[in-house]
């Protein structure tokens, strides 16, 4: 990748605009970020901000040779308007990489409306078999994609050590998450990241040339 220009879409405060400025790889580093309150903390930190979603964003004046966004694409209302403009933002050859919720994760499908990553605002939902599909049928070849979550299966067991779920008749994952968990717990988180069976969802893609 040729490091000259960085955007990140979905800047919120600006704490990965601020490491990427910092740690000095990239000679520009953009964020796109509609809040107006967010916006301006981002350019209080030094951080180049465009205030806007990224679809009302008018052409950069440079290409993006990376487009990194996190946990933004489950709140747009077109996810393949959202993937287009990034495409059509990006040099041939350039790197999109997305993080979002794996619907198909372990803490959500346990623990359904209960999960913390059922949100309102979430409004669009996919698994690493969809967001592969369509990023693909847009112009990019994924080159990884992975599930590196550690925290589904303390999630599930807090919410059973809370009271705000029962596991009285699933006997397996009562014996991993509260009887054997300080000798299994960690050997079943380390299964479901090798599985892409954690909610929490990597995503990296070239644009094609």
């Amino acid at each position: 990748i040729d490091p000259r220009v960085l955007v990140e879409v979905g800047s919120a405060a600006g704490m990965f605009c601020e490491e990427a400025l910092a740690c000095g790889a990239f000679k520009r580093v953009i964020g796109i970020e509609p809040s107006a309150a967010q916006a301006a903390t981002c350019r209080s930190m030094g951080v180049e901000i465009i205030e806007a979603t990224l679809e009302q964003t008018d052409d950069l004046d440079a290409s993006a040779d990376v487009i990194a966004s996190f946990e933004t694409i489950e709140h747009v209302y077109s996810p393949r308007d959202f993937i287009s403009r990034c495409h059509k933002l990006l040099t041939p050859g350039g790197m999109l990489v997305l993080t979002c919720p794996n619907y198909d994760g372990f803490d959500i499908m346990t623990l359904g409306v209960l999960s913390d990553s059922l949100d309102a605002e979430h409004i669009n939902m996919f698994n690493p078999s969809a967001l592969r599909g369509l990023v693909e049928s847009l112009g990019f070849d994924v080159l990884e994609i992975s599930t590196p979550g550690e925290l589904d299966a303390e999630l599930v067991r807090n919410k059973v050590l809370d009271d705000t779920f029962c596991l009285d008749d699933q006997h397996f994952l009562r014996k991993i998450l509260i009887d054997d968990w300080t000798t299994r717990g960690q050997l079943f988180q380390e299964h479901l990241k090798a599985q892409r069976l954690s909610s929490h969802m990597w995503l990296a893609a070239r644009r094609k040339d």
